[in-house]
C-alpha cells in the first residue's frame, strides 16, 4: 500500500514538474515575444524615413552655397580667413582683437580650420582652391548638424513638423549664408542645432556637451540658448548632480585644448571667451563703437532671409501656447521656441546690431514656422472637418501654397544675393592670377569686399590707400613665426584710425576700385582718372539707385528693369602696362633676331656641306 501510494506521488510530482517547465517555456516564450514586439516598436520610433536621401539634399545645398556665396561680412575675412592665412601661409592681417595686449579670439578655434586648410594646401597647392574646400568642409559639418535635428524633430513630432522644417530649411536664404560662414555665430549654429537635437532624443549629457562647445570654442554669448534645457534637468528632472557633472566635465575637456592653444600662439595664459564677454558687457567702449541699428533692423533682416516663415516664427510661442490649452501635445516644443525668445529679445536690445548675430537659432525660426503651420492644420481639421469634410484639404492645400511662396520668395532672394553681389570673388579669382613676380594690390573705400589673401598670389602684398573711412583698419601680422604673440603697439580697442595702415597710392600697382558714378576728393573715380587701366571688371549693384523690391528679389522681368549697377574694376597702371608692352617687344625683337640667327647659320652649314 506504502509503496502503491510513494508510485503515485511520485507520478504526480514529475507531471507537476513538467507542467511547471512548460508553463515557464510558455511564459519566457510571451515575455521573449514582448520584449522582441518592444524592440521592434523602438526601433520603429528611432528609424527616420528616407535619411540617407534628406542628408544628400542638405549637403547638396550646402556644397551649392559653399561654391556660390560670398563672403557678406568683412568680419569674416579679417577675423578668421586672414588669421588662418597666416597660420597657413605666414601672412595676412591682424586685427586688433589677436593683438596678445587684449587676445578677445582665441586661436584654438582658427586652428580648427587651419590645420584642414593646411592639408588640403600640401594636395592642391592652390590657395583659392584651399579656400572653397575649406567652405565645403563648413558647409559638410551644417549638413551634420541639420540632419541631427531633422531625425530628432521626426522621432519626437513626427512627419509633418519634420519635413515642414526641412523645407524651410533648405530654401532659407539665411541659411544659404549662415551654413558656410566662416564665423563663430555659425559655428555657435552647428553646435546649438547638435545640443537640441541630443536633447529631443533624452541625452541631456551630449546636450549640455555641445552647449558648452558652441559656446567656448564658438560664441561665448550662445550659452544663453542652453538655458531651457538647463531649466528642463534643474526644475523638472531635478538632476543637479547630474548637470554639475556634464558641465563640469565638458569644461574641462573643452577649456583644455583652447588654453593650451593659446598658451601656444600668444605665450601667456588667455581665456579668451572671457576676455569678449567682458570687453562687450563690462566695457564702456564695447560694440556699439562699430555701429547701432534700430529695432526694425532684424524685422527688416529676418523677412529678406526667411520672409513669411520669419513672420509665423514671431508668434509661433503665443499659438503654441493657446493650442496646448486646447490639445495636450507636443509638450517639450515650448523649450525650443523659448531658446528663439531669449535670444531675440537680447538681440533687439542690443544697440550694436547684425545679421550674423541671429545665425544660432536659424534652425528654430524654421522651427517656429512649421508648428504653426502644424496648428493651423489640425485646428482647421478639428474645427470645421465635423461640419464640412473637405476642409482638411483645403487646409492642405492652403499650407502648400503658402510653402510654395516661401520656396519661391527665397529662392529670389538668393538669385538677388548671387546676381548682385557675386562680382568681388569673380574679381579676387583674377586677381589670383595676376602675371606680375611680386605686384602691389592696393585697397581704397572697398576694403570691407576683401575676401581674403587666399585671393591674391603668394608673392603679392595687399595694401590700402587712404579713404573716406575713419574707423581702424586691420595691420599685417608680423612675417615670422612669432607673429601672433608679438604686440603691435599701434593697435587700439577703440576703433581709433592709425595711419601707419596706409600707404601712398604711387606704390600700387593695382587697385580694386567699384565705380557708382559719384566721387570725392577722398574717394575719385580712378578708372575714368589717367595713370590707371580697367584690366577686369564686373557689375555690381548700385542700392542707392535701386528700387527696393528690385535689388532685395531678383524677379525675372522686373529686376533689371529697376536696378542700376556701378563697376568693381581690377586696375592696373597704364605706366606698368606700357612698360609690359616694351619688354614684351624687346623680347619680341630678341626671339626674331635670335631666329634670323638660326636659320642664317643652317644656311652657311647646308651651303658648306653643298661645297664639299
Amino acid at each position: 500500500m506504502a509503496d502503491e501510494l510513494e508510485k503515485r506521488w511520485n507520478k504526480s510530482y514529475a507531471t507537476s514538474a513538467m507542467k511547471y517547465e512548460n508553463d515557464k517555456k510558455v511564459l519566457n516564450s510571451l515575455q521573449n515575444k514582448k520584449m522582441a514586439e518592444k524592440s521592434r516598436r523602438k526601433a520603429e520610433q528611432m528609424h527616420v524615413p528616407y535619411s540617407e536621401l534628406v542628408f544628400c539634399a542638405l549637403m547638396c545645398s550646402r556644397i551649392y552655397s559653399a561654391i556660390s556665396g560670398y563672403i557678406t561680412d568683412c568680419d569674416e575675412t579679417y577675423n578668421f580667413w586672414e588669421p588662418t592665412h597666416f597660420l597657413v601661409y605666414r601672412s595676412g592681417f591682424q586685427t586688433w582683437e589677436y593683438n596678445p595686449r587684449y587676445a578677445l579670439r582665441s586661436y584654438c578655434y582658427i586652428a580648427l580650420h587651419a590645420l584642414p586648410a593646411k592639408l588640403l594646401d600640401l594636395l592642391f597647392q592652390h590657395k583659392v582652391f584651399v579656400f572653397y574646400l575649406v567652405r565645403m568642409l563648413l558647409g559638410l559639418f551644417s549638413a551634420i548638424a541639420e540632419d541631427q535635428f531633422y531625425s530628432a524633430l521626426y522621432r519626437k513630432y513626427g512627419g509633418f513638423i519634420s519635413r515642414v522644417w526641412l523645407l524651410i530649411t533648405l530654401f532659407a536664404p539665411g541659411m544659404y549664408i549662415a551654413s558656410t560662414a566662416y564665423l563663430p555665430s555659425s559655428f555657435a549654429m552647428y553646435g546649438v542645432t547638435i545640443a537640441y537635437a541630443a536633447w529631443l532624443d533624452g541625452s541631456d549629457a551630449a546636450a549640455v556637451f555641445w552647449i558648452a562647445v558652441a559656446s567656448l570654442l564658438g560664441w561665448p554669448f550662445v550659452a544663453v540658448i542652453g538655458l531651457p534645457i538647463v531649466f528642463d534637468l534643474l526644475v523638472r528632472k531635478n538632476k543637479f548632480y547630474n548637470f554639475m557633472e556634464y558641465f563640469f566635465i565638458a569644461l574641462i575637456f573643452i577649456m583644455t585644448p583652447i588654453l593650451l592653444a593659446d598658451l601656444a600662439f600668444y605665450r601667456k595664459l588667455v581665456i579668451a571667451p572671457l576676455n569678449i564677454l567682458l570687453y562687450n558687457v563690462v566695457n564702456p567702449h564695447g560694440s556699439e563703437l562699430y555701429g547701432t541699428e534700430p529695432l526694425s533692423y532684424y524685422i527688416y533682416n529676418g523677412l529678406l532671409n526667411y520672409n513669411i516663415a520669419f513672420l509665423m516664427a514671431l508668434v509661433s510661442l503665443p499659438v503654441y501656447l493657446i493650442y496646448r490649452n486646447v490639445s495636450k501635445g507636443f509638450t517639450d516644443i515650448g523649450y525650443l521656441l523659448s531658446a528663439m525668445y531669449i535670444w531675440l529679445a537680447i538681440m533687439f536690445i542690443a544697440p550694436h546690431k547684425e545679421e550674423r548675430f541671429l545665425f544660432p537659432i536659424y534652425p528654430f525660426i524654421a522651427l517656429g514656422a512649421a508648428l504653426v503651420l502644424y496648428i493651423i492644420w489640425r485646428t482647421t481639421a478639428a474645427v470645421f472637418g465635423y461640419f464640412y469634410k473637405h476642409m482638411e484639404k483645403t487646409a492642405i492645400v492652403s499650407i502648400t501654397g503658402l510653402l510654395g511662396m516661401y520656396v519661391a520668395f527665397g529662392l529670389m532672394r538668393i538669385a538677388a544675393l548671387e546676381v548682385y553681389y557675386q562680382s568681388p570673388m569673380h574679381l579676387f579669382r583674377d586677381v589670383y592670377n595676376i602675371p606680375e613676380p611680386s605686384p602691389v594690390i592696393c585697397l581704397g573705400k572697398d576694403w570691407h569686399r576683401f575676401p581674403s589673401s587666399f585671393f591674391v598670389p603668394h608673392s603679392a602684398t595687399v595694401r590700402f590707400i587712404k579713404s573716406s573711412f575713419r574707423g581702424q583698419l586691420p595691420q599685417r601680422y608680423y612675417p615670422d613665426s612669432n607673429g601672433t604673440y608679438l604686440i603691435n603697439t599701434r593697435q587700439n580697442d577703440r576703433n581709433m584710425e592709425e595711419d601707419n595702415v596706409y600707404v601712398n597710392i604711387k606704390s600700387c600697382e593695382y587697385l580694386v576700385d567699384l565705380d557708382l558714378g559719384s566721387e570725392t576728393a577722398l574717394e575719385p573715380r580712378y578708372n575714368t582718372k589717367s595713370g590707371w587701366t580697367s584690366v577686369k571688371s564686373y557689375p555690381f549693384l548700385n542700392s542707392a539707385k535701386s528700387k527696393t523690391i528690385a535689388r532685395a528679389l531678383y524677379i525675372p522681368g522686373y529686376s533689371r528693369k529697376h536696378t542700376k549697377f556701378g563697376m568693381l574694376h581690377l586696375l592696373k597702371r597704364t605706366k606698368l602696362i606700357k612698360e609690359q608692352e616694351l619688354q614684351r617687344a624687346r623680347q619680341k625683337k630678341i626671339q626674331e633676331e635670335e631666329e634670323l640667327h638660326r636659320k642664317k647659320a643652317e644656311q652657311e652649314k647646308l651651303h658648306g656641306a653643298d661645297e664639299l
